[in-house]
């Protein structure tokens, strides 16, 4: 069986935004709605006159407590030539404590500069250069010449050896390259991107979706988080449940109020699935009447109220 909640009447509804606006701003009113030369009264300024048309909306609304923690775990290593490092923006977190993700501006990942470390080469094993046989002196690290020369008398032709340390490689017989990999630094680079250190903060998150789409959908969240015994509606405690009664709970359907629905079940669905969330209460349904109104001098403005005809809250452009 549904429970028919009772919307509350358009004189209510002016009655309490009329009130609510000479609290505000008297000679706005004045302005607004007296006669020239004569005393204002707040009694002449009816709903009958100045209300030229109402729709019937609708709002579901529901909270949920949202963990805003540490970013997903895990980490990246990236391994680099030495020169490459000071390319990469660093982030050090010692000793600042837990960081407030509100008031954080960058990635969640980060690279940390405590993770820089070196790793020796493998190519090179840590040496920064290659030895290879000397090609000049074939790795024997000396050059031979053969000499002609004339012994005695007769000037008879002798050939000797004679040999002398490689100047290319230093009479060592290996030739030192820089190492291609390493580009002879020795060292490659490591550092991490990991998560930044944020601290679990749990907030309680108002969510509203109205069919009117006013421009005070988050004002009317943050107020319902704040008072929601202030205002009536009907509770539910799933969606199949909602879905089978909104018509019958309000009294009036249209098409606003189905993509309102469709929406906040979509929107209700996910915070289900999400690992973070809590929703923390029933689900609400509140009638919406939506005024359009014209002062006398021609002004248009309009009024929501929220609520039913026992307790509602109005908005107003006025």
């Amino acid at each position: 069986m549904s429970v028919r909640i009772k919307t509350p009447n358009l004189d209510e509804i002016f009655e309490k935004w009329k009130q609510k606006a000479v609290r505000t701003d008297k000679k706005k009113m004045e302005k607004q709605f007296g006669t020239k030369g004569a005393v204002f009264s707040l009694d002449a300024v009816s709903a009958a006159e100045y209300v030229k048309d109402t729709m019937k909306e609708a709002a579901i609304y529901f909270a949920v407590k949202k963990s805003l923690g540490p970013a997903p775990k895990g980490k990246e290593e990236n391994l680099v030539l030495a020169p490459k490092v000071s390319r990469e923006q660093y982030y050090s977190f010692k000793g600042a404590g837990n960081i407030n993700k509100e008031n954080w501006k960058s990635n969640d990942m980060v690279p940390h500069y405590e993770s820089i470390q070196a790793v020796p080469c493998k190519n090179c094993k840590g040496k920064g250069y290659m030895e290879n046989k000397c090609k000049t002196c074939k790795g024997t690290g000396k050059i031979e010449e053969t000499l002609t020369v004339l012994v005695g008398e007769e000037q008879k032709k002798e050939k000797k050896i004679f040999s002398y340390p490689c100047g290319a490689c230093y009479g060592t017989g290996n030739r030192q390259e820089p190492c291609k990999e390493c580009g002879g630094h020795k060292n490659m680079y490591k550092y991490e991107v990991l998560p930044v250190p944020f601290k679990t903060v749990i907030t309680g998150v108002p969510i509203l979706h109205s069919s009117a789409q006013t421009r005070y959908e988050k004002q009317i969240g943050d107020d319902l988080h704040k008072m929601i015994e202030d205002v009536e509606g009907i509770r539910f405690s799933d969606f199949k449940e909602l879905e089978s009664k909104v018509e019958p709970s309000l009294g009036y359907m249209n098409k606003n109020i189905s993509k309102t629905v469709g929406a906040a079940r979509s929107d209700y669905r996910t915070y289900e699935k999400d690992k973070d969330a809590q929703i923390t209460s029933q689900i609400y349904l509140f009638p919406m009447i939506q005024m359009f109104c014209e002062t006398k001098r021609g002004s248009k403005f309009e009024i929501y109220s929220l609520g039913s005809g026992n307790k509602f809250m109005i908005y107003s452009n006025f």
